[in-house]
């Protein structure tokens, strides 16, 4: 597993076997695993921009490893969990991504006490494995709004609203695979996030 900055990836305490097999006698925690993504062409911005802490539906809202089951069914993997809820997971390594590409003066996360003009809130509102035609996937959805706090106007606060999807494949079908799927996920969300928080703040007067 590859590393990156101050996040460690993926404890596993007992290593993950696939569904089906015999399950271990002790819970393992995952976390997310990826590299920060470069964000390459861009000039450096003088505005430092806060990270809130995402909300997550309440289907997910848990350390609890979800996958679908049929067409409308959820279940979870009993001997495996989250090592800290997707909200915080997510919200951090996306905090760590801004500050890997510096862009920004800086870049303060929800524990901050810091004022700025520009706030990113954002809410996951999928993070599971389902299956599909094409394998099981690990899918990510995240809807993202971008804030301007020095309008006084509350109609001119929001610079942008977005929702972002991506459904990585899941190699195994397990615990690890979910996890390794969904590092992917939020691998490629977080370019995508990033590069147009950026273009926004670059085009706000």
């Amino acid at each position: 597993m590859r590393s990156n900055g101050l996040f460690i990836p993926i404890l596993i305490l007992i290593m993950a076997g696939c569904t089906g097999a015999q399950q271990p006698s002790r819970t393992q925690y995952y976390m997310l695993d990826y590299t920060s993504p470069a964000i390459n062409d861009t000039v450096r911005l003088d505005e430092p921009l806060k990270v809130e802490r995402f909300s997550v539906a309440q289907f997910y809202n848990s350390n609890s490893m979800i996958f679908r089951t049929g067409s409308i069914g959820l279940d979870k993997f009993p001997y495996d969990r989250w090592g800290a809820n997707p909200g915080y997971m997510v919200a951090d390594y996306l905090i760590r991504d801004f500050r890997q590409t510096n862009l920004f003066r800086g870049i303060f996360s929800y524990q901050d006490t810091e004022v700025v003009r520009f706030l990113l809130e954002g809410s996951i509102t999928e993070f599971l494995a389902v299956e599909q035609k094409d394998g099981r996937k690990a899918l990510l959805t995240v809807y993202v709004t971008l804030l301007d706090l020095n309008q006084t106007d509350s109609t001119k606060k929001v610079v942008f609203q977005k929702n972002y999807s991506c459904a990585a494949p899941c190699k195994e079908n397990s615990a690890e695979g979910l996890a390794a799927g969904l590092s992917e996920s939020v691998e490629r969300l977080s370019g995508q996030i990033i590069s147009d928080v950026y273009q926004a703040v670059k085009s706000r007067p």
